[in-house]
């Protein structure tokens, strides 16, 4: 999310802004659903410019002759070919030599271009290859949500690092390696990035799908595992934080309408829609001045 002091950001991501916290609401169950923004207006610095998509283009199934994207796969994963390289974790650039192509992913049956390519489930991004993304089609990554309740300050307080390539405070997330279980992938990420070791196998399940990154390309796209866990008592007080090679520090960042709207990619919304979960199943954890913030949601 951008700068959203205003909180407007969220509407792009299909949540409504107001709401009276005195009405009956998280009544229903919570359905989190990842819109594309990022993945169409944005992109790292080595891709060149992106191919401008209307709304009314991105679906496949709309014939578009004029749409003719850039097609970029950065140097670093051409690199890493797996069928060329010993420890390789790219697909090779031939799509006829990948072995374990995806059929299918969260978001369903992936779809195929004449030419066999994996097509992206949200359409059109405007760049065409892979980019910095090593596999053709999904890359699954798994992201855990660590919270907790300040018991000096009562801020609900998130476990955050704050990433290297552009400063901003996000879930200690990462990709999942081939032939590896997501909640062995969410404790290693923790671990490696925060220096805390923690056991997923209870942990519950926000999300599984599209991530709104701006690697993504028509051809290869992030899909991610969001899991949460939010601790108590003694455990939540003496996490001893420690920041990994890829994170510039780590924090208990407390938990604003401001914080929340300036974390990573979407990971406010999951965050939200995290806590938002937590509160139908107990309602008595989140201190009462948290609410507020959390009810403006939706």
């Amino acid at each position: 999310m951008e700068n959203n002091d205003q909180n407007t950001g969220w509407s792009l991501l299909g949540v409504p802004s107001t709401v009276d916290p005195e009405k009956s609401w998280l009544q229903n169950e919570i359905e989190v659903y990842v819109e594309s923004y990022r993945a169409r207006f944005e992109w790292p610095p080595d891709y060149p410019r992106r191919f401008n998509v209307a709304d009314e283009n991105m679906p496949w199934e709309v014939d578009y002759p004029e749409y003719e994207p850039p097609y970029y796969v950065a140097p670093v994963v051409l690199e890493n070919d797996c069928t060329k390289k010993e420890g390789g974790w790219a697909d090779p650039e031939d799509i006829a030599e990948v072995k374990d192509l995806a059929g299918e992913s969260f978001e369903g049956t992936v779809l195929l271009d004449e030419q066999g390519r994996p097509l992206n489930p949200r359409g059109r991004s405007g760049m065409a290859g892979r980019g910095l993304l090593g596999k053709w089609g999904p890359n699954y990554a798994a992201d855990p949500i660590i919270t907790r309740v300040n018991q000096r300050f009562g801020d609900v307080e998130m476990l955050a690092i704050q990433r290297k390539d552009n400063g901003q405070w996000a879930i200690p997330g990462g990709m999942v390696d081939k032939g590896e279980a997501v909640t062995a992938t969410l404790s290693r990420e923790l671990k490696e990035e925060a220096g805390v070791e923690l056991d997923f196998s209870d942990a519950h399940l926000v999300y599984q799908g599209f991530v709104d990154d701006r690697r993504t390309t028509d051809h290869a796209w992030i899909e991610s595992t969001v899991k949460h866990l939010h601790l108590e008592g003694e455990q939540a007080e003496k996490l001893e934080l420690e920041a990994g090679s890829d994170a510039l520090s780590v924090t208990w960042l407390p938990l604003t309408d401001r914080s929340l709207g300036k974390l990573y990619a979407s990971h406010g919304y999951f965050v939200v829609s995290a806590l938002g979960m937590l509160y139908r199943r107990q309602p008595d954890l989140l201190p009462a001045k948290f609410m507020q913030l959390l009810a403006s949601y939706f």
